[in-house]
Parts: C-alpha cells; sequence; structure tokens
C-alpha cells in the first residue's frame, strides 16, 4: 500500500467500534480526505452495507486511486475529487460523511466550508463524524495535543488543532447539532453531528 500510516491501523479496530451504531442499515458515506485510503478500506470492509466514496485532492490523491484499485471491493466507489475551496462536491445527497484528521490541517475558512457545505449534501437524518484531536475552552486535553499543535503551525501557520467550541458553533449555524463527542485513543475525539 502507498503512503501507508502507521497511526491510521491502529486506530482503525477503535474508529469502527465507535462508528457502529450511526453506520447501520443500506448507507451512502462520503470521506473527506481519505489520504492513503486505509479507513475507507477497512470500515467498508467490516460494513459491506455501505457504499463508500473516498475522496482527496492534491499530489497523493494518484496514490489513494492505486490503493482502492488494488485493495478495494465492490462497495467502495472509485475515489473522486473533492477541494474544499471549491463549493461544488462529487455528490448531491448523501447519509454519511466522515473526515479524519483533515480540520487541524486545513486553514479555519476551509473548515468552514466543509461544514457548511457538508449540511448541504447530508440527507435527512444523516450524520457528520468528524475525528481528530481538539482544544476544549481553548486547553489542549494532553501535553502531546500541544506540540502536535506546535508542530502543525511550524509546518503551516494556518493550521492547528481547533477549538470544539468553534466546531460546533459553525455546526449549528448549518442546523447540524452535536449527537456525540466521543473519546478516542491517542487523544483524539470522534465528534458526531446530526443533520
Amino acid at each position: 500500500m502507498k503512503h501507508f500510516s502507521p497511526a491510521a491501523d491502529n486506530n482503525k479496530d477503535h474508529i469502527l467500534q465507535a462508528l457502529l451504531p450511526y453506520l447501520s442499515g443500506d448507507l451512502s458515506v462520503l470521506e473527506i480526505g481519505s489520504g492513503s485510503g486505509q479507513h475507507a478500506l477497512h470500515l467498508a470492509q467490516a460494513l459491506p452495507n455501505l457504499t463508500w466514496q473516498p475522496t482527496d485532492r492534491g499530489a497523493g490523491f494518484p496514490d489513494l486511486v492505486d490503493n482502492i484499485g488494488a485493495y478495494g471491493g465492490d462497495n467502495i466507489s472509485p475515489p473522486a475529487l473533492l477541494d474544499l475551496a471549491d463549493d461544488i462536491w462529487p455528490v448531491t445527497r448523501v447519509d454519511r460523511i466522515y473526515s479524519a484528521n483533515v480540520l487541524h490541517i486545513v486553514p479555519e475558512p476551509l473548515g468552514e466550508r466543509l461544514l457548511r457545505n457538508a449540511s448541504k449534501v447530508l440527507s435527512e437524518r444523516g450524520f457528520l463524524m468528524l475525528y481528530g484531536p481538539f482544544k476544549y475552552g481553548g486547553n489542549f486535553t494532553t501535553p502531546s495535543n500541544s506540540e502536535f499543535d506546535q508542530w502543525l503551525k511550524a509546518r503551516n501557520p494556518e493550521s492547528g488543532v481547533r477549538d470544539f467550541e468553534w466546531v460546533e458553533h459553525l455546526a449549528s449555524q448549518t442546523g447540524l447539532h452535536l449527537t456525540a463527542d466521543l473519546a478516542m485513543p491517542a487523544n483524539n475525539q470522534l465528534l458526531i453531528f446530526g443533520a
């Protein structure tokens, strides 16, 4: 597999277990920022009831295409390009949106667009599922997340661990409401917002 991520591999079963209550039934899933495709491959294989649409952009996209082509099953669609700077998404209606480790990478305006456009394409009773590290009340949950934030900002001053309250406020402005805030391994959270 190209650009295999040990962290994604370590956390995949924990993520699957946390998402199970939200992924029952025949559902379409749009993944934003699929990276190497490891989460798409694991979750779609474990849950054949899903139709999974991986997406990404940029230099890593050809590797995502190759990985899905080599290891994907019948319920994973060929990867589609999705640039958060573009308001046109590869789907017009979807039951679930999953995004792991994206909000702290992209600049805040693109994070806002993710939430705004997610609310436009989610079906009734749909869920937006965001995985990654977050701050609460402006405070990091662990020293390692503070160090990670410094590392991110050294690479790109516009990136960084986001405030939970900022994400929840943006979501509420688009009509999405917080359903769950789940503590995950490696100092991450899984935020579930309902349409």
